[in-house]
């Protein structure tokens, strides 16, 4: 059994057009569900984003909120609002370009969080939040970041050196140490509004110190961190079923083990975008692994595996039923 079963949901701002998905999501199995929330969507429909949370709850759903892709530093598809308004402070990467991604280490962008973080706790009735992939940008190529300003001040006094533009175990260390800090004060932040909220942070599975975090240990000690979340997606790493489903194993199986080492509860992510066709029977054998691991949480990205969006499976209505007999399976 699976305590807490549940996907990710956006798109959609009215309650009323909600309440039908939310009811859908709990004769598929689900108990909860994570609001993918932009800088546009807290914006623009602040007050239903709150009326969402309320309706979710009235389907017996636990409602937790994604800052989907804040400052592009966050994961998510979704532009950035901070961005758009804020040309500088961006992360700049070794070579001397400019990405479209806020440094983690800019005042300004810690405080626009801190302060929306604050807003969403006291307007809503939400569950906790989530930290979606935390990372530097481009960490798919060796052109790392962030070489700005601000990182070479705060590389000098740590270290009372210039930042070289090469990625050392010292550049390694100090932009791991500033990542997690960064998530120590969102997740504070969350604590200090209301100590009953939960903090998940999701951490990406991969061992590549140009994400930023590799050291899991390092959040798993974070005191106010309540569950530790990963997301082994094997379509998306190209794998074939057995591959898939063995590193599925291999890294839901190191973060449950390490939340339980730690007090934290655990959680993993089906990957119900881009789903090959044919192929979804997998997500319900995906479920089945997660439960052998005694996994507390786990959600699938995204509701209706995408359905008409740039995520869309290749048959979508097929994976979300294949997700549906999982979760009812584990439901107990």
């Amino acid at each position: 059994m699976i305590p807490e079963r549940g996907v990710s949901y956006y798109g959609v701002m009215l309650r009323d057009r909600a309440a039908l998905d939310f009811q859908e999501m709990a004769d598929h199995g689900c108990n909860a569900v994570l609001l993918a929330v932009s800088e546009f969507d807290w914006w623009f429909w602040r007050r239903n984003v709150a009326g969402l949370i309320e309706e979710a709850h009235e389907r017996g759903l636990r409602a937790y909120v994604d800052l989907w892709g804040w400052g592009k530093t966050l994961a998510g598809e979704p532009p950035s609002l901070f961005l758009m308004r804020e040309t500088e402070h961006r992360q700049v990467a070794a070579s001397g370009k400019t990405y479209h991604a806020a440094c983690l280490n800019h005042g300004g962008f810690r405080e626009f969080l801190v302060e929306n973080i604050k807003l969403i706790a006291s307007e809503t009735d939400l569950d906790g939040f989530f930290w979606d992939e935390p990372h530097y940008a481009n960490w798919h190529e060796e052109d790392w970041a962030c070489r700005c300003p601000i990182c070479r001040g705060l590389y000098w006094e740590e270290t009372g050196g210039e930042m070289p533009a090469e990625l050392t175990r010292e550049v390694i260390d100090f932009r791991e140490g500033r990542a997690v800090g960064f998530l120590r004060e969102l997740s504070q932040t969350v604590k200090d509004a209301d100590p009953s909220l939960d903090v998940i942070a999701c951490l990406l599975p991969t061992q590549s110190p140009l994400i930023g975090i590799t050291d899991w240990e390092r959040i798993a000690e974070i005191p106010e961190i309540d569950v530790l979340a990963t997301d082994p997606y094997w379509f998306h790493q190209g794998m074939g079923r057995e591959e898939g489903l063995a590193f599925l194993r291999e890294m839901g199986g190191k973060g449950v083990e390490l939340a339980r080492r730690h007090g934290k509860r655990s959680q993993l992510w089906l990957q119900a975008f881009n789903v090959p066709a044919g192929r979804e029977e997998e997500l319900a054998e995906g479920v089945a692994v997660i439960d052998e691991l005694g996994t507390d949480s786990v959600f699938a990205w995204p509701y209706r595996a995408g359905e008409g969006s740039i995520l869309e499976s290749g048959d979508a209505r097929a994976a979300w039923e294949a997700i549906g007999r999982g979760f009812r399976g584990a439901a107990g």
